[in-house]
């Protein structure tokens, strides 16, 4: 807020915004009243305007200082009162800048513990500085959550509130409990969008291993939630395929017949076994297999 002092002389308005104007001294709220011409100036130009029209003929004068003038004449007044004032507002500011309390509402409260992990990770935690967080990040990561439609994040006094909607057609046909593995293999990637990566990178997995568990840890206390993420296991597969002799299309045949949907051969190699009315292209090769959970 621009704080403004209004000025009145006499004189036309033509010749003392020219006189301004060269001083490049901004005016606002002009107007006229008789042979007075009043207008609006910046309180810190005070000084120069009274220098430019320092001739008695102008009759220059203050009708209304601006706002930290009239503050600081009021506050002389009332010192005592003031000093308690100031105090109260201190201290209710200094209340107000921390975070005592984080509440998760709307739709989107299943994913509560996800969300406050967010929200712990971008700054905010109870006692802590509000100053601290990072609002904008904690609302994209929140609205990068599967389902979630919208995210409000709002403070009012000391409470951080955190409103999240989801599309609660898409939720109720949401899958429930932990990701399983369907494969024995090696764990290359696991991605926990919400829950717990129950594997890391290396470890070795057989089928009905769990890869992301449906809860997660806030301080030291586990919460229920939805398992939401994906994990990418290296496998080894052998493949064998009857061809009617040993060629060239037969083989890129023999190679097409590996690709399975959802999974990349990083490594392959073949033989060839001579058999009854043909050829059996053995095919040898490792590819990741990728496992989802919730997150279409």
């Amino acid at each position: 807020m621009t704080d403004l002092t209004v000025i009145s002389i006499v004189s036309t308005a033509e010749n003392a915004l020219n006189r301004l104007k060269k001083a490049e001294v901004a005016v606002f709220n002009c107007k006229k009243e008789g042979a007075e011409f009043i207008f609006s100036i910046k309180s810190k130009d005070i000084k120069k305007v009274f220098a430019i029209f320092n001739k008695p003929c102008y009759n220059i004068k203050v009708k209304k200082h601006g706002l930290i003038r009239r503050i600081l004449s009021f506050a002389a007044l009332r010192v005592g009162l003031l000093v308690g004032a100031v105090a109260f507002v201190a201290l209710a500011a200094v209340s107000n800048s921390f975070v005592l309390k984080i509440e998760v509402s709307g739709s989107g409260s299943y994913l509560e513990p996800e969300i406050r992990r967010i929200v712990l990770d971008e700054g905010a935690a109870e006692f802590k500085s509000f100053s601290a967080f990072n609002g904008a990040t904690a609302t994209g990561r929140i609205l990068a959550l599967p389902q979630v439609t919208y995210c409000n994040i709002l403070k009012k006094g000391s409470v951080l509130i955190v409103d999240v909607q989801v599309d609660e057609e898409h939720y109720a046909s949401q899958e429930q409990g932990s990701l399983l593995s369907d494969c024995d293999g090696v764990v290359k990637n696991v991605v926990a969008v919400c829950g717990t990566a129950a594997v890391n990178v290396g470890d070795a997995v057989k089928r009905g291993d769990a890869l992301i568990y449906a809860h997660t840890v806030i301080g030291e206390e586990q919460q229920s939630c939805l398992a939401v993420g994906y994990a990418e296991i290296e496998l080894y597969r052998t493949v064998e395929y009857f061809a009617d002799e040993d060629n060239e299309q037969n083989l890129k045949e023999a190679y097409a017949s590996c690709l399975i949907e959802n999974e990349q051969i990083t490594e392959r190699k073949h033989t060839v076994k001579p058999t009854e009315g043909g050829v059996i292209y053995v095919i040898e090769f490792t590819c990741l297999h990728k496992l989802s959970i919730n997150l279409n």
